[in-house]
């Protein structure tokens, strides 16, 4: 058992110096290998945690991505591609609308809880 700690250490400390010498930090070598690949990550999940910023046409990123997923669930596909273009817009009016509410094509506080 101790034979195979010692090994693992060794291991560990002959990685951890290749990064460096490569100029890679050890931080970031594994802040890099615990990015989740945007395509198995499920941006639909009730799970899915995320503070719900408010976002608009020129928005991009998780956020956006969370919210085109739900317009899809809401009968309003669009691409889940994290950009917040005229598709994106154009279903967030006619959810707005499904809810009642301004449809100003941004989504804050209200048009989220519809959403969600």
């Amino acid at each position: 058992m101790m034979l195979i700690k010692k090994r693992a250490v060794k291991l560990l400390t002959i990685a951890t110096l290749s990064m460096v010498t490569a100029g890679i930090s050890p931080v970031a070598a594994q802040a890099a290998s615990t990015v989740q690949n945007p395509s198995t990550v499920d941006y639909c999940s009730e799970s899915y945690s995320q503070n719900h910023p408010t976002i608009a046409r020129g928005s991009a990123g998780n956020a956006v991505r969370h919210a085109q997923c739900k317009l899809g669930k809401w009968g309003h596909p669009v691409t889940v591609d994290g950009i917040f273009g005229d598709n994106t817009y154009n279903a967030v009016r006619a959810v707005q609308g499904d809810c009642n509410l301004t449809r100003d094509g941004i989504i804050g506080p209200k048009t989220w809880r519809c959403l969600d």
